[in-house]
């Protein structure tokens, strides 16, 4: 398998292979984001769209699509990873997460933070990612 950015003069031709991918993930937040958003967000460069991906015969078959984007709070910057899809993660997160740590330090950050299920603690945790803090929702209604 092999990891690699979309660059963002790229993401036009990609697109219509990484959306559906991506679409598991984004859809689990349709209040907050689409994947038009994410689209437009890597077109800008705000959002690098990285997949994995491996071939078979003389086809690239995408395995995983994730996006990364750097943030900077006011005493840190990191390294975040918002959307996960995909599949057979125990075999590409090997791949992924050297490349993802050399890019955090690189861009000058501290940690890399991410977002998904609490069952991939038992995968992430052979990576020394240790679960920060759990997140609550309260909806509130517009009247």
């Amino acid at each position: 398998m092999k990891f690699l950015p979309i660059p963002s003069e790229q993401i036009d031709s990609m697109w219509p292979y990484v959306e559906p991918v991506l679409q598991k993930s984004v859809s689990l937040t349709p209040d907050r984001i689409e994947t038009k958003d994410v689209y437009d967000e890597a077109k800008k460069g705000s959002y690098l769209v990285w997949i994995v991906y491996e071939e078979k015969k003389d086809t690239k078959v995408i395995q995983a699509v994730l996006t990364a984007r750097i943030s900077q709070y006011p005493k840190t910057k990191a390294l975040c990873i918002d959307f996960v899809a995909g599949q057979r993660m125990k075999e590409w997160l090997p791949i992924v997460m050297p490349i993802f740590e050399d890019l955090g330090k690189a861009n000058g950050c501290t940690h890399i933070e991410g977002y998904g299920r609490k069952a991939w603690q038992r995968y992430l945790e052979k990576y020394d990612w240790k679960p920060r803090h759990i997140q609550y929702e309260k909806r509130l209604s517009n009247e």
